[in-house]
């Protein structure tokens, strides 16, 4: 900025700082901050925030960490804001350790916890399996006056079913509405998707038609996990009612709903309605993924049907969707055999190969991969 003739604050060197870190320029926003210091103009607790929330965001948190302790030396306070995202990197990358400890440090320096921190904690255990633990910080935060919001119970609550303890979550749910916290979208998907899981379809089935009269905004997460256990349980018919439910709802299915539709098809030989709902798929420009085709190509491989294979290797090629290492050895087993469809093989080279997903489970929490605690 000298170089230009600019002479900026701190306030301008945040908002360029800010920007260079939403585009993804780690080095640019770096290279501001060395120069905010050579220029003599001091950091503050908006630069600390920015830099250590992009460098959580990426992983990088032994990097947030050694930014945090520089500008303590600095003299720079940080306030919870900037401890809360430090313990949402460290949860993040599973260091749930490291998390706690810098839970009791942060307190150790007189910053005192919120119920965002303390939720992201709770979280990060959840995630864990750890769930003794968080419903002692659960305890904690009540016993300190701080009142538990709706992310909070979310996060016990998958936590609970998690761990099978299904009577501990029903009392947290009816614990959250006695405290007049109004569940979302999020706790109800991770009360049915409980429910399900845990082999309480009926019940799950109940709630969603309870929602249902309430005129409840539903999300596609919960659609997905009730045709997921329907599917699972035999009750094909049934699945296919909510799925074409979806519509009356607003709704519009996502990959892993016809995924789950396309396995319970398949488990109960339907065919036709399978590669129906595969048409379905591109009528509603909805992209297929490897699950889709390798729960499509292990039927074809157990019905030993060639012809089928061959057709969907190249639909495959088609969209490059690449096929994993359990497909292709299978693949290779069944074709090698016959000298008709040998010469197919040399599709599979052009493939790179990816990590089986043959046993891979279509995603029904609504999270999709991403631990991030969201405050609503």
């Amino acid at each position: 900025m000298k170089s230009k003739g600019i002479h900026a604050n701190v306030v301008a060197y945040n908002c360029l700082v800010h920007g260079f870190c939403c585009d993804g320029d780690w080095d640019e926003a770096k290279a501001l901050f060395i120069e905010m210091i050579d220029e003599g103009i001091q950091p503050d607790v908006v630069t600390l925030n920015v830099m250590i929330d992009y460098l959580c965001k990426n992983g990088k948190v032994d990097k947030a960490s050694e930014m945090l302790e520089l500008m303590i030396q600095r003299n720079v306070d940080p306030g919870i804001v900037t401890y809360s995202t430090l313990l949402d990197g460290f949860c993040l990358v599973g260091r749930i350790d490291d998390a706690r400890n810098l839970f009791v440090s942060m307190m150790d320096k007189g910053c005192r916890p919120n119920v965002v921190s303390y939720t992201i904690l709770i979280n990060g255990y959840c995630k864990r399996g750890k769930v003794e633990e968080a419903m002692s910080l659960y305890s904690e935060m009540v016993s300190k006056g701080i009142r538990p919001n709706v992310v909070t119970y979310s996060a016990l609550l998958a936590g609970l079913f998690q761990a099978g303890r299904v009577g501990d979550a029903r009392k947290l749910f009816d614990g959250m509405k006695f405290n007049k916290v109004i569940p979302n979208s999020r706790t109800y998907v991770a009360h049915i998707d409980g429910l399900c899981k845990n082999g309480y379809l009926s019940e799950a089935l109940e709630l969603f038609h309870n929602l249902e009269n309430c005129k409840f905004k539903f999300v596609i997460e919960i659609f997905n996990c009730l045709i997921d256990r329907l599917c699972k349980a035999r009750r094909l018919e049934t699945a296919l009612e909510l799925f074409h439910k979806l519509s009356h709802h607003r709704l519009v299915p996502d990959v892993v709903t016809y995924n789950i539709m396309i396995s319970g098809l398949c488990r109960e030989g339907q065919l036709e309605k399978e590669n129906g709902m595969l048409l379905d798929m591109d009528r509603m420009g909805c992209a297929p993924n490897a699950i889709t085709f390798s729960t499509l190509m292990c039927t074809f491989l157990e019905n030993n049907d060639k012809q089928k294979v061959v057709e969907l290797l190249h639909k495959m090629k088609e969209r490059n969707v690449m096929p994993d290492a359990y497909v292709c050895s299978v693949v290779v087993d069944l074709l090698a055999k016959d000298e008709k469809y040998c010469k197919f093989l040399d599709l599979l080279p052009s493939f790179p190969i990816q990590e089986s997903t043959r046993h891979a489970v279509a995603s029904t929490s609504g999270n999709n991969s991403n631990d991030r605690v969201e405050f609503m």
